[in-house]
């Protein structure tokens, strides 16, 4: 593919897809917990609301199977037309069709449309940036990303899972996305007719092969993410009681907010340190926060500013922060690893990977939470988390 682009048309290009992207994951961030709350007032266990999460991730998983063969025949900016249209869509039904089964399809369409975004989106930054700024464009490609994953909690908290309104304004998100994207449809990245001809699976095989750490922190990323997303707030009521629902909102939006503000540094150091060992400090900092959690939630009802109660704050921002940065760093490993139409393959099984994590975590999380109580969210993420770093640290030492 070609990328022969001038400094100015670079910025641009770059500009609008994080603009456009951060844009996505405000509708995204809003309306993973918006629906989670709704399911259960309708009287649904945590099992069933975590499967009805992973028909999302089953779409993630569909499209990425297929990336490599879409992106280089359409080009990154129709798919992520195509993608914004169809979660535009899947907003406008998930209100009106209020059905559990319904939205098991809704939400796998949904999923479609969330894939077609950030895969293309994801591939399209990594390939116009240089590799000596690398990790700071992709820090600052999470940290606009993370202003949208934190402001859609906030807003959630304040409006009602049975109402339209969470899922107009995710609408409205999706269409302002559209018009920030405009300006680099003009220098989408064009693909060689060699690239269009040499697609398919094989080349997900191929690059898995070539950096399993770094994509296998993919699917460790969404058993977490997705996890955090349908249960945190739900893991936090539980604790606290129904009353603290602000409470839990909160847990999700300020490790976002958090993340906001270690996304550039954590880029930054990833242009100065080795990224294999970064990647391995965040997981396990990330363990350490997920582990303490717990056993300072309660603060979280002190009197502001108490001890206990910018402790609890503190633990959720390392958290966020950390989570984060297991994304910055690992899109940054994967740039810096491959090129043309290997990158594509390569973000489509770190799609592939988080999208098949994002389909296990709720699933098992809520499962988890159904048998053991609470405390089986901490559990079961630490599980994953822990064995993850395990396998990196052993990877990267050998």
């Amino acid at each position: 593919m070609t990328t022969e682009l001038l400094a100015g048309e670079r910025f641009r290009a770059m500009i609008a897809l994080i603009s456009a992207l951060a844009t996505v994951s405000l509708s995204s961030s809003l309306t993973w917990p918006i629906l989670a709350e709704s399911l259960r007032n309708q009287g649904y266990s945590e099992t069933l609301i975590g499967l009805n999460a992973a028909a999302q991730f089953i779409g993630i998983i569909v499209v990425a199977m297929t990336a490599t063969t879409i992106i280089p025949r359409l080009g990154f900016y129709r798919v992520i037309m195509i993608g914004l249209m169809l979660v535009a869509t899947m907003l406008v039904l998930l209100p009106t069709l209020r059905d559990y089964s319904i939205w098991l399809v809704l939400r796998f369409l949904l999923g479609i449309g969330n894939s077609l975004l950030f895969t293309a989106g994801d591939t399209w930054v990594n390939q116009i940036v240089e590799d000596r700024v690398r990790g700071r464009w992709m820090g600052l490609y999470s940290t606009v990303g993370m202003v949208g994953w934190a402001v859609g909690p906030i807003l959630g908290s304040n409006l009602s899972p049975e109402s339209y309104t969470p899922f107009l304004v995710g609408v409205v998100a999706v269409c302002i996305a559209t018009c920030l994207l405009w300006p680099a449809k003009r220098i989408d990245v064009v693909f060689t007719r060699e690239s269009k001809e040499d697609t398919g699976s094989n080349h997900l095989i191929v690059v898995f092969i070539a950096a399993p750490t770094v994509l296998l922190s993919a699917a460790m990323y969404g058993v977490v993410e997705s996890s955090i997303q349908s249960f945190a707030h739900l893991y936090t009521m539980d604790k606290l009681g129904p009353i603290y629902r602000g409470i839990g909102y909160a847990v999700i939006w300020v490790g976002a907010i958090a993340a906001i503000f270690f996304q550039y540094p954590i880029g930054w150091l990833a242009d100065r340190l080795d990224r294999g060992w970064l990647l391995v400090s965040c997981v396990t900092i990330m363990a350490a926060s997920v582990a303490c959690f717990p056993y300072v939630l309660d603060g979280a009802i002190e009197p502001p500013w108490s001890h206990r109660w910018l402790l609890v704050w503190a633990v959720v921002s390392v958290w966020g922060g950390a989570m984060a940065g297991i994304f910055t760093v690992g899109i940054t490993l994967v740039g810096q690893r491959f090129h043309s139409i290997q990158l594509v393959a390569a973000n489509a099984v770190f799609s592939l990977l988080f999208g098949i994590g994002g389909a296990v975590g709720p699933f098992m999380v809520g499962s988890s939470m159904e048998y053991l109580g609470p405390k089986g969210f901490p559990i079961s993420l630490l599980i994953v988390i822990i064995a993850y770093a395990v396998f990196a640290s052993y990877r990267q030492s050998t």
